[in-house]
C-alpha cells in the first residue's frame, strides 16, 4: 500500500501504509469525528432529523458528521504541517546519516574498557533497517561521564527514567525494586549525540571524549 501520513499535535507526524490505522488516526486527531458517509453508523433518518424531514431524501445530509470515539484536537497548524512535509522529503537522507553515525560509534567503542555497547547491528551495512533514533551506551561511571561530556560541550542525555518510578505510577502501587532490570539499566545508560546535522569533526570529538573519559 502507498504510505500515507497524518499530522498530529506538538509537531508530530505518523506515517503508515495500513488503511485501518490511517482511518483510526484521522478520527482520533479530530475529536473522534468521522465525516465519511461509508463509516457512519446512525441511520440516515436520524441524520436528517427524523420523521418527515427525511422523506424523499437519500443518503446523508452534507453537514452530517459523527463522533464515533473519544478523540482530541491533535491537528497541526498550517506552518507545522508544512514543516512536517518538508522534513519527510529529507527522511531517507537523514536516516542514511544516522546509520553512518551509528556505525562510527559501534566500531569505535568495540572492546573499550568501561563501555558496554549493545548496538551491534549498527555495524551492519544497512543496519538492519534500524532508524537509530537514539544511540545508547552503558557505563558504570554514567553520572561522571555525563557531567564531563556536558562540561566539554557535548550534550549527552539519559533515556529513559523507568516509568514505574514516576509519581503517577507510584500512586498506583508501583515502587522501587519492582522492575530491577529496568532500574539497573537506568543507572548506567547514556545517550550520545545522534542527529543528521552532526558533522564528522563533532562526531570524532564526541567519540574521543567518551573513550578518554571512560579510561580515567
Amino acid at each position: 500500500h502507498p504510505v500515507k501520513h497524518i499530522a498530529t499535535g506538538e509537531g508530530g507526524m505518523i506515517t503508515t501504509d495500513d488503511e485501518g490505522i490511517y482511518d483510526s488516526l484521522r478520527q482520533l486527531r479530530t475529536h473522534g469525528i468521522s465525516k465519511e458517509p461509508e463509516q457512519f453508523r446512525n441511520d440516515p433518518s436520524l441524520a436528517w432529523g427524523g420523521g418527515q424531514l427525511h422523506e424523499g431524501r437519500a443518503g446523508y445530509p452534507r453537514w452530517y458528521m459523527e463522533m464515533q470515539s473519544l478523540g482530541f484536537n491533535y491537528r497541526l497548524s498550517d506552518i507545522q504541517a508544512a514543516l512536517g512535509m518538508s522534513q519527510l522529503k529529507r527522511a531517507e537522507q537523514g536516516l542514511a546519516r544516522r546509520r553512518e553515525i551509528a556505525k562510527v560509534y559501534a566500531e569505535a567503542f568495540q572492546g573499550v574498557n568501561g563501555i558496554i555497547d549493545r548496538n551491534l547491528e549498527a555495524k551492519a551495512p544497512k543496519s538492519n533497517g534500524h532508524a537509530h533514533h537514539l544511540y545508547v551506551i552503558e557505563s558504570a561511571a554514567r553520572n561522571e561521564l555525563y557531567d564531563r561530556l556536558r562540561e566539554a560541550g557535548i550534550h549527552a542525555q539519559v533515556h529513559y527514567i523507568p516509568t514505574h518510578l514516576m509519581p503517577y505510577y507510584q500512586s498506583l502501587g508501583w515502587s522501587k525494586g519492582d522492575l530491577p532490570e529496568a532500574e539497573r539499566y537506568y543507572e548506567s545508560c547514556i545517550s550520545l549525540p545522534m542527529y543528521p546535522s552532526l558533522t564528522d569533526d563533532e562526531l570524532d570529538w564526541c567519540v574521543q571524549s567518551v573513550i578518554e573519559i571512560s579510561a580515567m
